[in-house]
């Protein structure tokens, strides 16, 4: 009887984690820890960026957003160059849906869900190195509910050009 309890509160507890936004362990391969597949079709939902060429030090705004009638309950987004997590997002302490985490090689790279209540829409700020040119590529992960969710949705391509 022992054991039984000892299982299903460790459940509990797992599934609790995954509900107050994504740890820093899936910032490389962006899949929640979910214990099934991502899905391979057609996702509900979209990553759009408000601008296409930005300074270096520039900030652009981040949208994720719901299409129809469908909802997301987690979300995991980061600003890439090729593999690497580059900029840092700007996150309100008192936004009660996101919260920014520290991937490998950075402090506030990456942004996350901060519960699991559904959302249709949620706009995050990110900024660019103050030394860095080139091209970036937003990244999403959306999670639907916890079998269900989107692994490495993209955005356009953002420029940050030094003038």
């Amino acid at each position: 009887m022992l054991r039984f309890f000892l299982l299903i509160a460790s459940i509990v507890a797992a599934a609790q984690g995954f509900s107050t936004g994504a740890p820093p362990a899936v910032c490389e391969d962006m899949t929640p820890q979910h214990h099934v597949d991502p899905q391979a079709g057609p996702s509900p939902f979209k990553i759009s960026i408000d601008k296409s060429t930005i300074s270096p030090g520039d900030k652009v705004e981040i949208t994720l957003e719901a299409l129809d009638d469908a909802t997301f309950k987690g979300f995991l987004v980061e600003g890439r160059q090729g593999k690497d997590i580059i900029g840092s997002f700007s996150v309100d302490p008192n936004d009660k849906e996101a919260q920014t985490i520290d991937c490998p090689k950075g402090e506030k790279n990456a942004v996350t869900h901060k519960d699991s209540e559904e959302k249709s829409k949620k706009i995050l700020t990110w900024e660019a190195p103050a030394d860095f040119s080139g091209i970036v590529v937003f990244k999403a992960t959306f999670v639907k509910d916890g079998g269900t969710f989107w692994v490495g949705q993209t955005s356009s391509n953002l420029r940050v050009v030094k003038h």
